[in-house]
């Protein structure tokens, strides 16, 4: 799910309360990206896709050791002044992604080199970003990332994993700073203030990458993802037991048929957790 604009989950409510201080807004170079969540002293989790660059499948330089990233965990965002600037120790991503890629890459170099070997009406620029990770990829390979900080940040709060495998019917909580409105974008498309939303829905599907919860256009009452909700946690009693990663039907009108959500449970002997 790109994450091109700063909102919050569509169908949500605002966290006025302050229910959720561990989802925290990722910002490079004052653009928002997307949501994380700290599950560690010195541990951000997110979605893989907000940390890798698309067109070559490495990680994105913000999120290389020594690069600086901006952490906002402040329940509404008018402006990213206030932010907390952390230095990045390492970005991790879990070998089966890494595996992902590697295919994605070599699959991209053979295909671009038989669309360019035949007559093509197609510029060069357009064959690239159709190669480019689409939503399939994420149902193949877990889409999820920690960034290890070198910087302490006490003002906010870790919130534990929970490896539990899920059931289907099980009710959980999704928490993000996506789009509080599907529509929700300035005039000219510029990025309107940022607010943590969250919402409760219904899983209804579980398999060994990802987990399905219930959408707006599945479930009226449902809260659909939105761009910039990727990365943000699906809470289960409290806990984390999932990432979001992408939505599926979405549109301006209705929102998304479901949410996909990468499931954790089968990551649990990933030696990189904290």
């Amino acid at each position: 799910m790109p994450a091109s604009c700063a909102f919050a989950i569509s169908g949500g409510t605002l966290d006025s309360e302050q229910r959720h201080p561990a989802v925290l807004h990722l910002r490079v170079d004052q653009e928002a990206l997307c949501s994380a969540v700290k599950i560690g002293r010195h541990t951000l989790l997110t979605a893989a896709h907000c940390v890798v660059d698309a067109q070559n499948g490495e990680l994105k330089s913000a999120f290389r050791a020594g690069a600086q990233i901006s952490l906002d965990n402040r329940t509404q965002q008018p402006h990213a002044d206030g932010a907390i600037t952390a230095v990045v120790d390492e970005t991790l991503l879990p070998d089966a992604y890494r595996l992902g890629l590697t295919k994605l890459a070599d699959y991209r170099r053979r295909r671009l080199a038989e669309l360019k070997s035949q007559t093509s009406a197609l510029p060069a620029d357009l064959i690239e970003q159709g190669l480019r990770m689409r939503y399939h990829f994420a149902e193949r390979y877990p889409d999820v990332a920690l960034i290890r900080l070198g910087t302490a940040t006490p003002e906010i709060p870790p919130i534990p994993v929970d490896f539990t495998p899920l059931q289907a019917g099980a009710e959980v909580e999704l928490v993000g700073f996506g789009c509080s409105q599907l529509a929700q974008l300035g005039q000219f498309g510029e990025r309107l203030s940022a607010e943590r939303r969250s919402g409760w829905s219904r899983v209804i599907r579980v398999d060994v990458v990802n987990f399905y919860t219930e959408a707006g256009r599945r479930s009226a009452q449902a809260p659909s993802l939105c761009p910039g909700d990727s990365g943000g946690p699906v809470l289960y009693k409290g806990r984390v037991v999932g990432v979001h990663s992408v939505v599926y039907g979405l549109n301006a009108r209705h929102g998304a048929r479901s949410n996909m959500a990468v499931n954790l449970a089968p990551l649990a002997d990933w030696e990189a957790w904290p």
